[in-house]
């Protein structure tokens, strides 16, 4: 059951064209890699930005670490598999990412699918024997595992982002 849903995932996330950036009012955002960091593409984040509709993140084939993970839980919600998200919070050097988790066969499965990761484990299921294991192994080093499944609200700013920024 767990490779089946992580490949349900898969089918949609992986080599499916995605990229990073976001999608508002009909127009898609992407930062310019080849100018190094993008400050407009940064600036637009910050002050425009607003977690998508799971409906516009497939459509666009655009979003950021939160679309992505709106995406997946959509996608989990319609086969009954609950699932939470977490932002990841590097308080060191105030990174923030947003992950998912979900629950099948009494494991807690991680899955990073978020588009341009450079992470090894990128598109690899890491299995955990319960949710504690989880939060344990990402709250090292400075880092917070932090619960924000109903903060994240669909039209709204990332306020569970923003709040957290120095």
């Amino acid at each position: 059951m767990i490779q089946s849903i992580c490949q349900l995932l898969k089918d949609e996330l992986l080599d499916n064209g995605y990229e990073y950036g976001f999608y508002l009012n009909g127009k898609t955002y992407k930062p310019d890699m080849s100018i190094g960091f993008d400050e407009k593409f940064f600036d637009r984040l910050l002050s425009e930005y607003r977690i998508q509709d799971p409906r516009d993140t497939r459509q666009a084939k655009v979003g950021t670490c939160n679309d992505i993970v709106v995406l997946m839980k959509d996608i989990l919600d319609e086969v009954s598999v609950p699932s939470k998200i977490w932002l990841l919070h590097d308080t060191q050097h105030g990174k923030f990412h947003t992950v998912l988790t979900f629950y099948i066969e009494n494991k807690t499965i991680y899955l990073e699918l978020t588009p341009q990761s450079s992470k090894p484990w990128y598109g690899k299921e890491i299995v955990f024997d319960n949710e504690q294991g989880f939060i344990s192994e990402y709250s090292k080093d400075g880092c917070e595992a932090i619960e924000i499944t109903d903060s994240v609200v669909i039209g709204e700013k990332p306020e569970f982002i923003f709040s957290r920024m120095d």
